[in-house]
């Protein structure tokens, strides 16, 4: 069974997306400025205030849909053309690949995003994806953050862990890096390539580097996804 997942153009939701994720979070002098285009960085200024950027933001995400409605529909259409030769043969895989663990019955959003960044919030099951390929390909991206999820749901019901539990010893985003060094892992296996037509190798999170290499050399091995997330994830080792 498929999820529900629906792909959808907000002008709203984008805005939204950039507001709240960096402003309101006091996170725009961080390593992810590059979210914005390089035309509007101007905003990362100490000169404009909270709402003074959210207004800015607001009216510049609205101009970029109305000049260019064209372009992001066309584009939209596409990826949503593309998504549908390609889905079939992602969720086939993905049920392999979790021995048929079942996707959760809740409604999945994926939203399109002019921005440079495409965030996940796990809570209320929506993301981002671009409407072109330009430094993205937008199915990959789809694919990549529905990946998420179920991972996230599978490692819920097995090892009672979400994204936020802590392990003795570990970094306080353990959980998140072996999340996303998992789906690296994944997305260099050549069955999952094949969906995409992928060719360059994902390379791995910085400060990630060491368990991509031992996770590249475990999943070489076996692909077991039971034995091979016991090594990561055992409940044992949680704090919290």
């Amino acid at each position: 069974m498929k999820p529900n997942l629906k792909l959808k153009i907000d002008i709203k939701q984008d805005v939204a997306n950039a507001q709240d994720r960096f402003w309101h979070s006091a996170r725009y002098n961080s390593p992810f400025n590059w979210f914005f285009p390089k035309n509007f960085r101007y905003i990362l200024s100490d000169n404009f205030s909270n709402k003074e950027r959210d207004k800015i933001i607001s009216e510049y995400s609205k101009n970029f849909y109305q000049v260019n409605k064209d372009e992001v529909t066309a584009g939209f259409a596409q990826v949503k053309k593309q998504w549908q030769k390609e889905e079939s043969r992602f969720y086939k895989i993905v049920g392999k690949l979790f021995k048929g663990h079942s996707w959760p019955k809740v409604k999945y959003t994926g939203y399109v995003s002019i921005f440079n960044m495409f965030p996940r919030n796990s809570k209320e099951k929506y993301f981002y994806f671009p409407y072109d390929g330009k430094k993205l390909l937008p199915t990959k991206t789809i694919a990549h953050e529905m990946l998420h999820f179920i991972f996230f749901d599978f490692i819920g019901r097995k090892y009672g862990a979400d994204q936020n539990t802590e392990f003795a010893g570990k970094n306080p985003r353990y959980v998140w890096r072996v999340s996303e060094t998992f789906n690296n892992i994944i997305e260099n296996w050549r069955p999952y390539k094949k969906i995409f037509g992928l060719e360059k190798e994902s390379k791995p999170y910085p400060g990630c580097e060491k368990m991509f290499q031992a996770m590249k050399k475990q999943w070489a091995k076996s692909q077991d996804i039971d034995k091979f997330l016991d090594k990561w994830l055992l409940v044992k080792n949680k704090t919290t």
